[in-house]
């Protein structure tokens, strides 16, 4: 994205001449949240790379790590969302967004020294509520920096930096967990964040709320909470691109959480090939299906705004099949491009979804917009999802199992031995759980359609 295009939404309502620095600005800013949207993907996906040496280290079920992965990340991230979202609304969000980076990645480098199951999930809700800050702030910086009909296209240029983040989470994790340990691994990706802390204390600004909007009734003071909820709650379109989000984010975390031991359990692959496969798929999906949804919904919005919640609807829809088919191959060599095209098109919901959403509220709401919508999408996304399929998992396994007594007691620690009977069990378990977490795909689309019937008038 170039400096020019970028600035055109920084200056759109000023017919001066921009200085040189304030064009540069945007881009700058722009590179800083998409290293932070790296950080925060580093620090996530990390857990699922490392998760084959964590449970066998630990000595975790399935569905203890589809808590470590899913809900008990998950819930505080998205209790703590509301309130932070709140004072990103009152307050500085540049400030707010380097103390949770610098939380984050503190509470990701002790991860390295939990000696138990209770003490990892205890770190992770640490880097929870570091991460919780992030996105608020993030699409609030993005909806006063450009104008409505660019904001898709630049959160859609942010969330590279979750691409990014997944192949070094992915590979990076992989690699380091198989060489190094997987306590060395967790204090070698964490530090890093400490310094993009520093970068965004002392290199952003807080930009004028609200520059883009003519339609401001709330005036510059931030409105009170429950006026926010009245607004929110008025809107059933956001309500249901809420729960299209929710819906999506659970199937997406669900499958791609579980995507690293899935591969080592069906293909017998190393944490380093495992990890760097899944690093290739969440990063170019992701890379993919974000810019298609961004650029293609304001591209298609410009003729009928309903495009916000159609184009996710469409994509959301297709994934179904996609992922089944994919799930159900006995070649890995097949299996992964077929699983790549399906995320490339679940990824598209992320731009149009967060753009509509800032298109529907006033400037000072926006940040706790984001968080509620947020809110849907990780504690039914990605606290359901994996826990779902960790669950499932294990129950798809025990009924799978031919050996003497209680898979779980006989099996835990066994996998990946040769112990046949296990093996056998736990591969038809994660991919029958996996099989039936996509199901759920079919009530996100729904969900995007019938956001599309409203969002004309709901949009400010």
């Amino acid at each position: 994205m170039n400096d020019q295009n970028i600035s055109a939404g920084a200056s759109a309502n000023s017919g001066d001449e921009v200085p040189p620095a304030a064009r540069k600005y945007p881009t700058w800013l722009v590179i800083l949240l998409i290293l932070v949207a790296t950080s925060s993907f580093i620090d996530r996906v990390i857990v699922a790379t490392l998760g084959p040496s964590i449970k066998e280290d630990l000595g975790i079920t399935d569905g203890q790590f589809g808590m470590l992965t899913g809900l008990g990340f998950a819930f505080l991230y998205a209790t703590f969302g509301m309130p932070l979202a709140r004072l990103a609304d009152r307050g500085n969000r540049v400030s707010l967004m380097a103390i949770a980076t610098a939380v984050w990645s503190v509470m990701t480098a002790l991860s390295g020294m939990a000696v138990n199951f209770f003490q990892l999930l205890l770190l992770r809700v640490g880097v929870g509520i570091g991460e919780a800050a992030a996105s608020p702030c993030t699409i609030s910086l993005i909806g006063d920096t450009f104008p409505r009909e660019k904001r898709a296209s630049a959160l859609a240029i942010v969330a590279l930096g979750s691409s990014l983040g997944s192949l070094i989470g992915g590979f990076g994790g992989g690699w380091l967990g198989e060489h190094v340990g997987w306590r060395e691994a967790f204090v070698i990706v964490g530090l890093p964040g400490l310094l993009l802390a520093v970068l965004i204390h002392f290199t952003l600004k807080e930009p004028e709320r609200g520059q883009f909007e003519a339609n401001t009734r709330f005036g510059p003071e931030t409105p009170p909470f429950t006026a926010v909820m009245k607004e929110i709650f008025s809107r059933k379109a956001f309500l249901f691109m809420s729960l299209g989000c929710g819906m999506t984010s659970f199937v997406n975390f669900g499958v791609l959480m579980f995507l690293p031991i899935y591969l080592g359990r069906a293909f017998e692959m190393s944490m380093t090939q495992a990890g760097l496969l899944f690093g290739i798929v969440t990063s170019v999906s992701n890379a993919i299906g974000t810019l298609v949804g961004g650029y293609g919904s304001d591209w298609a919005a410009k003729r009928d705004i309903r495009w916000y919640a159609w184009l996710p609807a469409l994509c959301v829809l297709i994934t179904a099949p996609l992922y089944i088919i994919g799930l159900l191959q006995s070649e890995w060599i097949v299996a992964m491009p077929i699983i790549t095209c399906a995320a490339i098109f679940v990824f598209t919901f992320y731009a149009p979804t967060f753009a509509a959403t800032q298109n529907m509220m006033q400037p000072r709401m926006r940040a706790t917009a984001s968080a509620v919508l947020i809110f849907f999408q990780n504690v039914v996304g990605m606290g359901l999802g994996p826990l779902f399929v960790g669950l499932m998992s294990d129950h798809f396994a025990a009924r799978a199992f031919r050996g003497e007594g209680d898979y779980l007691a006989q099996c835990v620690d066994q996998l990946g031995t040769l112990n046949q009977s296990c093996n056998l069990a736990a591969t038809s378990g994660i991919q029958t759980a996996m099989v039936c977490c996509v199901l759920f795909l079919g009530l996100a689309s729904l969900s995007y359609f019938l956001a599309g019937r409203t969002i004309r008038k709901d949009f400010i």
